[in-house]
């Protein structure tokens, strides 16, 4: 995935925000959607809210399970197939 270089909140990051609070926790493609991007140009921007402490992944749905040559030997990675996310409400002290 592909980091995004701006890292200030615009106008779909709010939206995405404004999602999560009033329908609660989303799946990444659902979000895309919503808002009109695909799901891979909205991975970033999640990540984004992720890192700032915005959101966070919420309940994860099911793990695939696949095999991929890497140097020349085979590995298997395990890989989730729906990540729910919601906006993180945290008390403040």
């Amino acid at each position: 995935m592909q980091k995004r270089k701006k890292k200030d909140l615009d106008g779909i990051d709010r939206e995405i925000l404004r999602l999560l609070y009033y329908d609660g926790p989303l799946v990444g493609s659902k979000i895309g959607n919503l808002v009109g991007l695909s799901a891979s140009a909205i991975a970033p921007r999640l990540e984004n809210l992720k890192e700032k402490g915005i959101i966070r992944q919420g309940k994860v749905l099911g793990i695939r399970t696949f095999k991929k040559k890497v140097a020349g030997r085979t590995i298997k990675v395990n890989s989730p197939r729906s990540i729910y996310w919601e906006i993180d409400l945290k008390d403040e002290e």
